[in-house]
């Protein structure tokens, strides 16, 4: 065999495997579902709450021991964030369509409804347009608008009495941890 067919053969086998572009040294890693779910969330324990929301996330999509490029698991949850934020600010555009709600509960579900939510969404759409190769710097802060942008909901959501809130607050809650996690899986191809 050719030298060169060799080195083909061997970085293809390769567990772990860095090309070098863009601002994400880590984007192109090889890795597993459970290594990147680890590494992202700092701990192996299974009993930990945002790894488990990582295993249980990108196991909708991949089998356990799936080897793919760690920008796939951080693109795949960004994307699963902004669908998740469509169908809440959906839901809250519906009850408030409805025309029951009042004061402060008509305005903590406008909140998710436009304002704050559309934010966060199109934040989170540009990480998924830029998270293979872009991802240094510039979108640490679109990360961080979304987390922001949720995190303002929920807590705006958390302060009304039950029941005004409780079905958009479990819908928020988990916007939020997808976001969290979205941005963990994306400090782990390199967003600072």
């Amino acid at each position: 065999m050719f030298p060169l067919a060799w080195l083909a053969v061997a970085l293809s086998l390769s567990s772990f495997t860095i090309v070098a572009g863009g601002d994400c040294p880590g984007a192109h890693r090889n890795i597993t579902m459970e290594a990147a779910c680890r590494e992202a969330c700092g701990t192996a324990a299974a009993g930990e709450p945002m790894y488990q929301v990582c295993m249980r996330e990108l196991g909708d999509d991949y089998r356990a021991g799936s080897v793919k490029e760690a920008y796939e698991f951080a693109y795949d949850v960004a994307w699963k964030a902004v669908a998740s934020y469509g169908r809440t600010a959906g839901w809250a555009d519906y009850v408030l369509g409805n025309g029951t709600l009042a004061g402060d509960a008509k305005a903590a579900y406008g909140l998710v409804a436009g304002g704050s939510y559309r934010e966060a969404e199109a934040a989170m759409g540009n990480v998924c347009h830029r998270v293979m190769e872009d991802c240094g710097v510039e979108l640490s802060g679109d990360y961080r608008t979304a987390l922001r942008d949720v995190a303002a909901c929920r807590d705006r959501l958390a302060k009304l009495p039950p029941p005004s809130a409780s079905s958009l607050l479990t819908m928020v809650d988990k916007d939020y941890n997808l976001t969290l996690l979205a941005y963990l899986l994306g400090k782990l191809v390199g967003i600072k």
